[in-house]
């Protein structure tokens, strides 16, 4: 919706960069694909009944997956997975606080820090927290206050977050910085107007 209306910067004149679907034709070299397979891929203008995509960009699709649910993955978790794994090193044991947590990116990013060990604090409006429990998140605040940066605080005994993943803007970057107190922290902000920094 926001490329088709303009509000965010578009690749091309095109809709649509991920999709699932099925090979239909395999060009030469390539080697990991056959025509037939279920793929999830990331291409340029995929609403679309056929797509040309990079053989770089096409993963086999796990058969527990469907073409629906494969087709939200890949922008989400490639994001997530940039900042906390590859800018942010997140670690087994630290602390990390995901803003707009039940967005896409919020939630790939949750379990992603799942998986590394690390302990979630997340924002999220209220009428999304159910979400977020059913994702195994202890530590839930509004997002739509400047409240959780004392909550955090408190729960962490003074000590705040190793990592920030920031989607927001406003003063809320600001009051997420001041949480990230703990030693060696790091923020890592998708927000336009803000830098990652390392404290």
């Amino acid at each position: 919706m926001l490329l088709a209306l303009h509000r965010v910067p578009a690749a091309g004149p095109v809709l649509g960069i991920e999709c699932a679907g099925v090979v239909a034709r395999v060009g030469s070299g390539v080697n990991h694909l056959s025509v037939g397979d279920k793929v999830l891929a990331m291409a340029p203008g995929s609403f679309s009944r056929y797509v040309n995509a990079s053989a770089c960009t096409v993963a086999a699709l796990p058969e527990d997956l469907s073409f629906e649910e494969a087709a939200t993955l890949p922008i989400a978790f490639l994001t997530a997975a940039y900042a906390l794994e590859d800018l942010a090193r997140l670690q087994a044991g630290e602390r990390v606080l995901i803003h707009a947590a039940a967005g896409g990116v919020g939630q790939a990013a949750i379990q992603l820090a799942q998986r590394a060990g690390a302990e979630v604090f997340a924002t999220a409006s209220e009428s999304k927290w159910d979400v977020l429990r059913a994702l195994g998140v202890k530590h839930i605040m509004n997002s739509r206050t400047l409240d959780f940066a004392d909550e955090i605080r408190r729960l962490t005994d003074g000590e705040g977050v190793d990592v920030v993943l920031n989607t927001l803007s406003g003063e809320l970057p600001a009051k997420a910085w001041r949480c990230c107190v703990a030693a060696g922290g790091f923020w890592k902000s998708a927000s336009p107007t803000c830098d990652p920094l390392r404290k």
